[in-house]
């Protein structure tokens, strides 16, 4: 179990790995769409009131071919061997356990809170209508959000570092500035179709 969640790259063939992230895409987009969460950036999830079937995988296609066009610009400066496919496989793989983030809108609780929070003016601090049960949620809520987030980042690190062999300093800079950029990018151009 250990490999599975922790070296997927390093056990799995192309193919399995290709599979796998493809249909995880598609079922987290699905999730995404009936508890209406959206990935617009690659960092990013919201939960809104109302989302068309196809935001959620256009979001997902776009965060997913940011960071492999960007990851793989970078793994070419890195190790000019450098395959895309390995650096797709990563980006689809990587982005699995994000997708768990969506059922934190079971009956669109989480977007209900958020949007609450949103509402909330530090004139008349008495309208806001949030109980302890939903400060401790939230907090709960943040935890595991930002667990899945270093999950997240940690299989997209591991799946660059072993598609590119990389060792030393440059290719963590160049993965932590292609990350940002990945999101600033994805985010624009959500952006421009939305």
């Amino acid at each position: 179990m250990k490999k599975i969640l922790f070296q997927p790259f390093e056990n799995y063939s192309e193919k399995k790995l290709l599979f796998v992230g493809i249909l995880g895409t598609l079922l987290g987009s699905l999730i995404a769409y009936l508890l209406k969460a959206r990935f617009d950036g690659v960092l990013d999830v919201h939960f809104i009131d109302s989302v068309k079937i196809y935001d959620p995988l256009l979001d997902n296609l776009i965060n997913i071919f940011s960071l492999s066009l960007v990851l793989w610009i970078a793994g070419k400066i890195v190790n000019s061997k450098t395959r895309l496919i390995d650096i797709f496989n990563t980006s689809l793989i990587a982005r699995l356990p994000y997708y768990l983030i969506s059922f934190a809108n079971i009956n669109g609780y989480m977007g209900d809170l958020s949007q609450r929070l949103l509402n909330f003016s530090a004139e008349k601090p008495e309208l806001l209508s949030i109980e302890g049960t939903d400060l401790l949620i939230i907090l709960i809520f943040a935890f595991i959000s930002l667990l899945l987030l270093i999950y997240y980042l940690y299989l997209l690190y591991k799946g660059y570092q072993i598609a590119t062999n990389a060792k030393g300093a440059l290719p963590i800079i160049l993965f932590i500035l292609v990350v940002l950029f990945a999101e600033v990018l994805s985010k624009y151009i959500i952006s421009l179709i939305h």
